[in-house]
């Protein structure tokens, strides 16, 4: 007996004693339908099989097969059922995280890009860090972590009062209709998550060295209400700190045109943060509140308070997942794009960051090729040593 039922996007049921699920096309759904109906009216046992035959061939969908048509970066090992990156015929050596081969997945039935999401494992494969914990052992622990944090999902708490309150939705389907993933991918593949930080307002008098206050406030003479704060029309010209740090813990350069020449502790919008060096970030994926740039998606944030900033972080630049989603990842830099806190004067695209960050990798790559040449150098000119002897 063969069954159809069509629920949502899937075409499921049964044939025989085997269940089926695929994702719904017109075409699929009459051909099904047409075997359907001669099952049920066929002569012989033989005559039904191999009608059971056919149908079987319709409900089997090869992943592997579509995922690799779909996208000629990614190669299926059939036997083991695990994707890896393959570009100019090298394949890499690190499997793709389960989570981010089922959203691949899910994207290509539903036709939506997932170039993106590639793209952010190709960067995600060019980080130091992840080399390091792959010839220690952990390079799949820290694939997983970093995908699934990506990866996790955060029900809007605005947005779901919102649905429920002006357009009368019952909680579970508010709830449904409010969930979104919690750290954005641009089309470049980088991070697009946030940074919480709380506005610096001190300002110290360049003669007696005292402290004053940044910004003064304006009245209005009759009424003695506030007329201005006294702040800047664009948020470029604020000036912001961890929210937690403070001014404490390692310094970091404020890169831009509106930046700081010295490291600080200072934040500013259209600017790159970046720590010395990889010294300065706690690798370890088991700890967390120690030492590196903290930034994190939706379920980090609504545990703080303060100025929230949008940021993009390149995922070779990730240095520490520590369990969970709800906390911050640990990251050697980021770049401000824009704030709550204010108006931007200027727009920052996720395109002249990324070509930044993919002209440190060029000279990443070039090092590594001259490392490793000056290590084959020496090992002939070695050799060469030992045949003297003989």
């Amino acid at each position: 007996m063969i069954t159809i039922n069509v629920i949502d996007d899937q075409i499921s049921g049964s044939f025989g004693e085997t269940p089926f699920s695929v994702p719904y096309s017109k075409d699929t759904y009459k051909k099904m339908q047409a075997l359907a109906d001669k099952s049920s009216t066929a002569k012989s046992i033989k005559a039904y099989n191999a009608l059971l035959d056919e149908f079987r061939k319709l409900a089997v969908h090869d992943f592997t097969e579509l995922v690799e048509t779909k996208c000629e970066f990614i190669q299926a090992n059939k036997a083991t059922g695990q994707f890896f990156l393959k570009n100019n015929d090298v394949v890499s050596d690190i499997p793709m995280p389960q989570p981010l081969v089922d959203r691949i997945m899910a994207s290509v039935e539903k036709g939506v890009d997932f170039e993106p999401l590639v793209k952010m494992w190709i960067r995600f494969l060019r980080n130091p860090i992840l080399k390091e914990k792959t010839a220690e052992g952990f390079g799949q622990d820290f694939s997983d972590r970093f995908f699934s944090f990506v990866n996790a999902e955060y029900v809007h708490p605005t947005l779901k009062k919102e649905l429920m309150e002006k357009h009368g939705l019952s909680d579970e389907v508010a709830a449904k209709r409010a969930t979104m993933y919690q750290m954005k991918i641009t089309k470049e593949g980088l991070l697009n998550g946030y940074k919480v930080s709380r506005e610096y307002t001190d300002a110290f008098d360049t003669e007696t060295g005292e402290r004053v206050d940044r910004y003064t406030r304006t009245f209005d003479p009759d009424t003695g209400e506030i007329v201005s704060e006294g702040k800047p029309e664009t948020v470029e010209q604020r000036i912001f700190i961890p929210a937690v740090m403070g001014m404490g813990g390692d310094p970091f350069t404020c890169e831009g045109s509106n930046g700081f020449d010295n490291p600080g502790h200072f934040i500013k919008v259209g600017c790159t943060h970046r720590l010395k060096d990889w010294s300065c970030v706690n690798t370890d994926d088991r700890r967390s509140c120690v030492k590196g740039l903290h930034v994190g998606g939706l379920m980090y944030i609504s545990n703080y308070g303060g100025e929230i900033h949008n940021i993009f972080v390149d995922p070779m630049h990730v240095g520490a997942v520590p369990a969970g989603g709800d906390g911050a990842i640990r990251v050697l830099q980021y770049f401000v794009h824009s704030s709550l806190a204010g108006v931007n004067g200027s727009i920052y695209h996720s395109s002249s960051y990324a070509s930044k960050t993919d002209e440190e990798w060029a000279e990443m790559r070039k090092e590594a090729v001259a490392a490793s040449k000056e290590m084959m150098d020496a090992a002939k000119a070695a050799q060469a040593k030992l045949k003297a002897l003989d």
